[in-house]
């Protein structure tokens, strides 16, 4: 079911029965978009008043629904604060669990922090862990904390949908929205390097101070999901493998692993935030076997899921693609904004 309704809020399904719900589906953005100026108003007048927190604070966010990179940019964020001094700390609403988990993975020592209360977990990582740099992940929608920073990361490949809001379209908010974020960071610019002028045409239409950046995910190895032994990019070069992947949008996912050089010679492609059963992978390893494919590629998330499996078919080798963040374009002013932000 969700699938299906994916398909019409992506315009993918052109038949009648898609067409009587998109109807639906249409009324219910109108609605949607009421609640969402209602409570838009209440915070600009002052109604609702948003949290001081006694840190500088940053909002990682997107627009649109899934798949625009904010965990992987969250880490690379998380770790230039500490290298700039600060003692930063990360709230997550944690959908899902794969996000905390591969936040928590990935950064070590760094405190993240899990829960819907964000406004309780920011006092936390303030007064009890000492705290003096607050990140908000998938923030641009919460109003109950004050910000310093707003950054909006835009999916290059996808930016914005059909341009109509949720539930008829994949935008979170109406393209006005984005008067409110400081600075837009083009993610999977590489792969959609085609609409890079279109997007920065669309930001400056809603906002003519929004500063643009540009920014690509660079595989940097694979890692065994139940081992954690790390391998070079390079094993899987020149072989068939097979992908596994329950993200929002795969295509980008495939688009790596075939950089480096792996025919892609099966796809398993599932909703994004799938919760993998044993039966899932009992399929994809009878499908793999069938074909002499022995090496299957996941993505860092899907592999925090795959590892809560009791019954993993040990006839594959299964790695997930560990890649960093890497800012391509307009880097030296997110930099400097960091440090005039840390240092005001």
């Amino acid at each position: 079911m969700k699938q299906y309704i994916l398909s019409i809020m992506t315009d993918k399904r052109k038949t009648m029965d898609a067409r009587i719900v998109g109807a639906l589906l249409s009324v219910a953005s109108v609605v949607y978009l009421f609640l969402l100026r209602c409570i838009y108003l209440l915070y600009k007048s002052n109604v609702l008043r948003p949290h001081k927190i006694d840190a500088k604070v940053i909002s990682v966010g997107n627009i649109t629904l899934g798949g625009t990179g904010k965990t992987p940019f969250t880490i690379m964020l998380a770790e230039n604060a500490r290298t700039m001094g600060r003692k930063p700390a990360v709230l997550t609403r944690g959908y899902g669990n794969d996000e905390s988990h591969l936040l928590e993975e990935r950064l070590k020592d760094i405190p993240v922090l899990t829960g819907k209360n964000r406004v309780r977990n920011a006092r936390e990582a303030k007064e009890r862990l000492g705290s003096d740099c607050i990140i908000l992940d998938d923030g641009f929608q919460h109003y109950r904390i004050k910000r310093d920073l707003d950054i909006v990361l835009i999916d290059s490949t996808s930016p914005f949908g059909n341009l109509k809001l949720f539930p008829r379209g994949v935008l979170r908010e109406p393209l006005t929205r984005l008067e409110g974020a400081d600075i837009a960071i083009l993610t999977k610019s590489d792969m959609g390097r085609g609409n890079i002028d279109y997007i920065r045409n669309m930001l400056k239409r809603f906002n003519g101070d929004i500063e643009i950046a540009e920014s690509f995910y660079r595989p940097v190895s694979l890692k065994r999901i139940f081992s954690e032994e790390l391998t070079p990019l390079d094993y899987i070069a020149d072989k068939k493998v097979a992908l596994l992947a329950g993200i929002a949008n795969p295509d980008y996912f495939g688009w790596m692993v075939g950089n480096i050089g792996a025919e892609a010679a099966e796809k398993f492609y599932y909703p994004d935030h799938y919760s993998y059963r044993d039966k899932d992978m009992a399929f994809v390893a009878r499908k793999c076997l069938d074909r002499d494919i022995r090496l299957l590629v996941t993505t860092e998330k899907d592999g925090v899921r795959l590892k809560r499996l009791k019954d993993i078919p040990r006839e594959l080798e299964i790695f997930a693609l560990k890649i960093d963040f890497r800012i391509s374009a307009n880097e030296k002013y997110v930099i400097n904004r960091l440090r005039s932000l840390f240092n005001s």
